[in-house]
């Protein structure tokens, strides 16, 4: 699924948080990465080798600058949702305390290593669809279009 555009953000009710500026620059470090503005303006992530890729391709992830005065946040505009791109947005959003807002829905939300409460989330949108996940296989299951079957099976292995 190519297209795919995520947002990644700190929330609590209707109101936009500062993102783990601690955590995503020491995110960023352990993999040789920095935050560069491109040609296109945007902020994307670049290492040694160049702008950050995926599985080989480049990618159009971005986050702000740690540096400015406004709150961090990130997204993707173009998401393949691939096991290296899903395990790399899932380990960025628990270091920086983000929840991952899916404008395609249902998941509405989804919030990696339950950095967000449910509260959090539910004064931004009436009644939010909100996936709990707590690894990337299951960011990428619940982003996959069939959140459905994802709840289904969480709840068979759980139990409820």
């Amino acid at each position: 699924m190519v297209g795919f555009s995520l947002i990644f953000m700190r929330l609590r009710g209707d109101e936009s948080l500062d993102a783990d500026r601690a955590g995503l620059a020491a995110f960023l470090a352990e993999r040789d990465l920095e935050v560069a503005p491109s040609n296109d303006t945007i902020h994307h992530l670049s290492g040694p080798d160049g702008q950050l890729t995926f599985d080989g391709n480049w990618t159009d992830l971005h986050l702000s600058p740690l540096d400015q005065e406004q709150h961090v946040s990130g997204g993707i505009w173009h998401a393949t949702l691939s096991e290296q791109e899903c395990a790399f947005i899932y380990d960025l959003c628990v270091a920086g305390k983000m929840v991952i807002m899916n404008p395609q829905g249902p998941p509405e939300f989804v919030v990696p290593d339950r950095n967000h409460t449910a509260e959090d989330l539910v004064e931004a949108v009436n009644d939010p669809q909100i996936a709990w996940v707590d690894n990337a296989e299951e960011l990428a299951e619940a982003l996959g279009g069939n959140f459905t079957a994802f709840v289904e099976y969480r709840d068979r292995v759980l139990g409820t």
